[in-house]
């Protein structure tokens, strides 16, 4: 379940209290969720000063990728463990921050599964990504994730776009909704992925030989490991568009939900329509993310759409 940034903040601040807050988390959200703030916001509750002055804080420790290579290096993970290994300079506890948390590479990523796993005595672990998928399971299985939701509706991208502007002519009171449209759908909703992989593949591609060019002539680095890394990164991201692509589909029909319970004709068929249709598109993004194959989930949830939309 999301959170907003201050639902989730008074969650923690009353584990805190109660004594319950654990060691590690995992801050998950989109841009414009508060993410980063909400990371100096806890860190600041946990060390008994405000956001604002939480970086001034002597026993407060961050970490973000670098400029130039955009990844988390193993070397800032050494440095990160020695300041939390040092006895606190005020009180008895101490923060360490990961920002973009998926940006650490697999090296990095395992030389710091040793202290999630024992922590120093006093310390909070905090991990922020917009990317969780592209983390280790190993990373994620250790941390508490909070999820939180963004307070503002992000416009959407070009490959969102263009399935919002094609949803009437599948879904709209000329539209056929049989299985002809269901398997066109599925076609436009796979060839938006495909172009998605491509951007991303396309990203890390730079990305690596960026790194290469930077980092080569000075660093004997695992290229092959990284290679796999920003691989992952890239599916992450593609997966990541394939949330928004099917949250594009859930609003069109539930935006179509609302308009209905705002006006003034009373209509529970069309509402009970609307609702399983919804339900339609939350089944398809369970079986995806159950791991059933790509395509003949999409076919097969979008069949099942079709079936929903039709008036009975």
């Amino acid at each position: 379940m999301a959170f907003s940034r201050e639902e989730a903040l008074r969650l923690l601040e009353k584990a805190l209290a109660e004594g319950r807050l654990g060691h590690a988390y995992l801050i998950c959200g989109a841009p414009g969720s508060g993410a980063e703030m909400f990371g100096n916001e806890l860190a600041g509750m946990f060390l008994g000063t405000g956001e604002l002055k939480v970086e001034l804080h002597p026993d407060f420790h961050a970490i973000e990728p670098g400029s130039k290579s955009r990844r988390l290096s193993i070397d800032q993970i050494r440095e990160l463990e020695a300041a939390l290994h040092r006895m606190p300079e005020r009180g008895s506890r101490k923060v360490a921050l990961i920002r973009d948390a998926d940006r650490l590479g697999r090296e990095a990523a395992n030389a710091f599964l040793k202290t999630l796993e024992e922590p120093p005595d006093g310390s909070l672990l905090l991990l922020t990504t917009e990317l969780p998928e592209a983390l280790l399971e190993t990373i994620r299985s250790r941390c508490i994730a909070v999820t939180l939701h963004s307070s503002q509706r992000p416009p959407l991208g070009e490959l969102e776009l263009r399935l919002s502007e094609s949803m009437e002519r599948f879904f709209g009171s000329a539209s056929r909704a049989d299985a002809t449209s269901a398997f066109g759908l599925a076609r436009l909703f796979r060839d938006l992925m495909e172009k998605a992989r491509e951007r991303a593949s396309e990203r890390t591609k730079e990305e690596l030989s960026a790194e290469k060019a930077h980092y080569g002539k000075t660093t004997e680095g695992d290229w092959d490991d990284r290679e796999d890394s920003l691989k992952a990164s890239a599916e992450a991201e593609a997966l990541q568009e394939r949330s928004r692509l099917l949250g594009v589909i859930a609003d069109y029909f539930g935006s179509a939900l609302l308009r209905l319970e705002q006006g003034d004709v009373d209509d529970p068929e069309s509402s009970r329509r609307l609702l399983r249709c919804l339900e339609a598109v939350e089944r398809t993004r369970t079986s995806l993310e159950r791991g059933v194959q790509e395509a003949l989930a999409l076919e097969a949830g979008f069949l099942e759409l079709m079936t929903a939309s039709r008036a009975e």
